[in-house]
């Protein structure tokens, strides 16, 4: 739907210098009433069908947005749906995940996909472990300083290179080097808080708030959100001692 319009101007243009508009009009304008008809029946079944589809796979959904663009939750992702342009967007932490057609099937479906990408294999206690390290890095070198805070600008590389597989570390290359997302990092986040929270070996996990100007300053701070979409932008992440533990 967002590129029919654009190939039937350039079809109507060709026509034109060819002495054929009269010709391929009636078939250009059965084109754009079609095009038009799918536009029509997409913002009065799409609500109906992805209710259904989201049912189908015992999927919750929620409408969080009516007017255009729309947007629904399916946890753990939201959805912003462009019905003129006939194009989905998922994503979580505010960042764009995944992008579709616009329809309750295709939807479904990326959602599926994006569950696979971001809601693997996880392990609580080592996703701990491994931020605590990047922390300590980040930080200088060493075991940092209890309560030190690390700006999440600066703490994600670290813990980016604490993410890589035996390959990076064998050979340490672009072609082996495993990305690691804002919005990944912010998702392994949720599962830690469901899975084992946010206190490990004498140890408290805690990331600082981000207020006034730094929320808005979207490269340093990240939006941190539960299943259901609420949260808030963080700023820093630091570690420290539990009272009684050594």
């Amino acid at each position: 739907m967002t590129k029919v319009p654009g190939l039937i101007d350039k079809a109507r243009q060709k026509a034109e210098e060819l002495g054929m508009r009269e010709l391929v009009e009636p078939l250009l304008k059965r084109v754009e009433d079609d095009l038009q008809d799918r536009r029509k029946r997409l913002h009065e079944n799409l609500a109906k069908d992805l209710a259904a589809a989201c049912g189908l796979k015992n999927l919750n959904l929620r409408v969080i947005r009516r007017e255009e663009p729309v947007e629904v939750r399916i946890p753990p992702f939201g959805v912003t749906i462009d019905r003129s342009k006939g194009l989905a967007t998922l994503h979580f932490a505010r960042k764009p995940l995944v992008e579709c057609a616009a329809n309750a099937d295709d939807i479904v479906s990326a959602h599926q996909e994006a569950e696979r990408s971001f809601g693997g294999k996880f392990n609580g206690q080592e996703f701990f472990t491994t931020c605590r390290k990047a922390w300590s890095a980040a930080c200088g070198a060493g075991e940092a300083g209890t309560g030190d805070r690390v700006e999440i600008f600066d703490f994600l590389p670290y813990l980016a290179l604490q993410m890589q597989g035996k390959a990076f570390r064998v050979e340490p290359t672009s072609g082996n080097f495993r990305g690691y997302s804002r919005a990944q990092f912010a998702f392994d986040v949720m599962q830690l808080r469901n899975q084992s929270g946010f206190t490990q070996d004498g140890w408290r996990f805690n990331l600082g708030v981000a207020t006034g100007t730094t929320a808005s300053k979207k490269d340093r701070s990240i939006f941190f959100e539960d299943e259901n979409g609420n949260g808030e932008f963080k700023l820093t992440v630091f570690f420290v001692r539990e009272e009684g533990s050594r």
